[in-house]
């Protein structure tokens, strides 16, 4: 989606809604990643779209809406966090949920490839977990990646390989089979 498309500019409050009720459930599911209080997440949502509304004039500076966005989102739910004191690191495990067609696969694997699969998952580092949702849920490019995660594109990429490279040593299936579980996965 391309904020060019809108007029927000211009002070357009039909364009605004429908950006934001696009990227609601876009900024949820990411922040549900970090935390499980569905208040700061939604508390950092408003308060980025808050800034975004009185900067609107400057648009004309931001390349990228939909990183400029997931980057503003991380930046205020990281800080609300941290001001909560819901979180003692910079990010904390969580468990995804997953989509309908997720569950549609996960029914037709075997039992034991699900329990390799989640504990794989879950066998990451946290900066790898992110960047595969980054990636495989949210599709974002590895420029996008780097911004949001505040890391070199080279970094980015490194990250990615070595999560990539982990589930396939972890997993006893091809890596066309991971990318498609990924792909899949919430």
């Amino acid at each position: 989606m391309d904020y060019k498309v809108f007029n927000i500019k211009d002070g357009d409050l039909s364009d605004y809604s429908r950006l934001y009720t696009y990227y609601f459930k876009k900024l949820y599911n990411y922040g549900r990643k970090f935390t499980s209080d569905t208040n700061i997440i939604e508390d950092s949502i408003q308060d980025i779209f808050l800034t975004f509304w009185k900067n609107k004039e400057q648009l004309s500076s931001v390349e990228t809406l939909n990183s400029y966005l997931i980057s503003s989102f991380r930046y205020t739910l990281f800080r609300q966090l941290k001001k909560a004191k819901k979180i003692t690191t910079e990010q904390e495990s969580y468990e995804p949920d997953f989509s309908v067609e997720h569950f549609i696969i996960r029914k037709e694997m075997g039992e034991e490839l699900q329990k390799s699969f989640r504990n794989a998952i879950q066998s990451l580092t946290a900066r790898q977990r992110e960047a595969i949702f980054l990636r495989f849920y949210e599709g974002l490019s590895y420029d996008e990646i780097a911004s949001i995660m505040n890391i070199s594109v080279k970094g980015a990429y490194k990250i990615m390989a070595r999560s990539l490279d982990a589930l396939k040593e972890m997993l006893p299936i091809q890596l066309a089979v991971i990318f498609i579980l990924l792909k899949y996965h919430d």
